[in-house]
């Protein structure tokens, strides 16, 4: 079941991304949902997001993490992507700098689909050839193609 690459639209991928910080990265990944139609009130999101970072990293290892909330904002589980050219801290367990970040909300009761993701994107993203991948594609499209492929 395709649950990743079917939640991810071309728009809500961001190549090469320059940020300062992981507020920085989560602000921009939140203004490419709602530009994409996806929520309806950005500094709620925004706020949750962070409300749920202050209680435990979501950095995931490996270069990799994946903020994520529950959110009133949104009424459908979404996901956004962002590769940074500059690693930030996102407190992760094995202390490395994290270039992709995955950001996930959904509403409220979506606790099961939300469990789901979040298990899937950490397996996929423990994937040493993937991460590589995904470091080095040229586009969004090969990008996403790439994330598809493993997405079974």
């Amino acid at each position: 079941m395709s649950l990743i690459c079917n939640m991810i639209a071309p728009d809500c991928v961001l190549l090469d991304l320059e940020a300062g910080s992981k507020e920085d990265v989560i602000q921009v990944l939140v203004d490419v949902l709602a530009k994409a139609g996806h929520v309806a009130d950005t500094k709620l999101l925004f706020k949750d997001v962070m409300t749920r970072e202050a209680l435990a990293s979501t950095g995931l290892g490996y270069g990799c993490a994946v903020p994520h909330a529950h959110s009133a904002a949104l009424d459908k589980t979404v996901l956004a992507v962002a590769r940074l050219n500059t690693a930030l801290d996102f407190n992760a367990p094995d202390g490395s700098p994290v270039r992709l970040v995955f950001l996930m909300a959904g509403p409220k009761d979506s606790a099961g689909l939300h469990l789901k993701l979040l298990s899937k994107l950490a397996r996929l993203l423990h994937d040493n050839s993937l991460r590589g991948q995904l470091m080095d594609c040229p586009s969004i499209a090969v990008f996403q193609k790439l994330l598809c492929e493993r997405d079974n």
